[in-house]
C-alpha cells in the first residue's frame, strides 16, 4: 500500500514544524533563497512567502505548520523564475504551497498515530533504504550535494526517510489488512462499465479564501449555464478550464479506469447518463463541470481480467480507507487550514 514517498524526492514539502512553536527562518537574509522569495512576498502580495515572517497555514490541537516548514520546498520548485518572474504560474504557486502544507499536516497526524501504535522501523532497514537512495545519486557525497543544492540538509533528509518508512509501516500493518475483496466484488465489478470517457472543466478553488471561491462558483455557475444552453463543450473547456492536462483538449480525459480519478468525479463520471451534464462536482481541486462522452465495458472473461480487477478494487479501497482515517484524525486533531494568507 504505497501512499507515501520521500518527500525530498517530490521537493515540496520539507522542513518539520515543532508543535505549536514557529520554527526557524530556514535562509540567511544574504542567502540567494531569501532574495528570491522576498521578492514573491513583495511582487505577489503573498504573505506565507515572506522570509522574514512564520505565517501559520495550518493549525491543529498538537501542531501548526507554518509558512518556514514549506518555503525552501517552494523555492526548489519555482527559483527558476528568478530572472522572468512574470511568467511564474501564480496559481500552481498557491497550489503548491496548499499541497504542500497538507500534505505536511497528513504526515504529521500519521507519524503521531503510528508512534502510539508502537510502530518502529528497525535501524538496518531505515540504512538499507537510505543506501539505495544514495546509489541513486552516485553514492552520499554526491547526494548530499544534490540536496543541498535545493536548499534542504542531508540530516533532514535522512530523518524524513525515517519518518516516511514508519508511516509506510503503520499502512501496510494497520490498514492492509482490511482491504479484502470477495467474488461478490469482483463479479459486481465486471458488471459495471470499465472506462469512461469525459470533458471537463475545472475552476480551481485551491489556496483562495471563502469570498473568492464564492466568486468562482459564481463563474462555474455562468459557464454551466452556457454549457447547458447548447454551446460547444470543448470551446468552453478551452477557454475556462484550469486544468492544465486536459485545456488543450477541449478538457478531454478518455478510457481512464475507475480508481484513477478522485472519488466525486469519478462518481459523476461513471454514474451520469452518457451525453449529460452534470451539476458543478467539488473536488480537493476545485469546481467540475463535467459532461460524459461514453463508458464502455469489460470485453475479455471474467478469469482473464480477475487479477487486474482485484488491484482495481483493492486500490478504490485503499484509497477510501485511507482519505477516512484523515479524516477521522483531522477532527480528532481540531484540524484547520488558513489558506487565506495566499490572497
Amino acid at each position: 500500500m504505497k501512499l507515501y514517498f520521500p518527500l525530498f524526492l517530490l521537493i515540496v514539502v520539507l522542513f518539520s514544524a515543532c508543535a505549536d512553536k514557529a520554527p526557524q527562518a530556514p535562509f540567511a537574509k544574504e542567502s540567494p533563497q531569501y532574495a528570491f522569495l522576498k521578492l514573491l512576498s513583495d511582487s505577489l502580495s503573498i504573505k506565507s512567502m515572506d522570509p522574514d515572517k512564520a505565517v501559520a497555514i495550518i493549525t491543529a490541537k498538537s501542531f501548526k505548520i507554518y509558512s518556514y516548514d514549506i518555503l525552501p520546498g517552494i523555492y526548489a520548485r519555482f527559483n527558476r523564475y528568478k530572472s522572468n518572474l512574470d511568467r511564474l504560474p501564480v496559481e500552481q504557486l498557491k497550489n503548491t504551497i496548499t499541497q504542500s502544507a497538507q500534505s505536511e499536516a497528513e504526515k504529521k497526524m500519521l507519524l503521531d498515530l503510528a508512534t502510539k501504535e508502537g510502530v518502529v522501523v528497525a535501524d538496518s532497514a531505515v540504512n538499507a533504504h537510505l543506501e539505495q537512495i544514495y546509489s541513486g545519486r552516485g553514492g552520499r557525497e554526491n547526494f548530499q550535494k544534490f540536496v543541498e543544492q535545493q536548499g534542504f540538509s542531508l540530516a533532514y533528509v535522512e530523518k524524513d526517510v525515517r519518518t516516511q518508512m514508519t508511516i509506510q509501516k503503520y499502512i501496510d500493518e494497520k490498514l492492509e489488512p482490511s482491504i479484502q475483496v470477495s467474488d461478490a466484488d469482483l463479479q459486481n465489478a465486471y458488471l459495471q462499465d470499465k472506462t469512461a470517457t469525459v470533458r471537463h472543466i475545472l475552476f480551481m478553488t485551491q489556496g483562495k479564501t471563502d469570498d473568492q471561491k464564492k466568486e468562482v462558483r459564481t463563474q462555474a455557475e455562468t459557464v454551466l449555464k452556457q454549457a447547458r444552453e447548447g454551446q460547444d463543450f470543448a470551446q468552453l473547456a478551452a477557454e475556462y478550464s484550469e486544468d492544465p492536462g486536459s485545456k488543450n483538449t477541449g478538457g478531454l480525459y478518455e478510457n481512464f479506469p475507475r480508481g484513477r480519478m478522485v472519488k466525486a468525479f469519478e462518481d459523476a463520471s461513471f454514474n451520469l447518463p452518457i451525453g449529460s451534464i452534470s451539476d458543478l462536482v467539488e473536488t480537493p481541486y476545485g469546481y467540475h463541470i463535467i459532461k460524459v462522452e461514453g463508458r464502455e465495458k469489460e470485453t475479455k472473461p471474467l478469469e482473464e481480467v480477475r487479477e487486474q480487477l482485484d488491484q482495481q478494487i483493492k486500490q478504490s479501497k485503499r484509497r477510501d480507507t485511507y482519505n477516512a482515517l484523515i479524516e477521522d484524525l483531522k477532527n480528532q486533531n481540531k484540524y484547520q487550514e488558513h489558506f487565506e494568507v495566499l490572497s
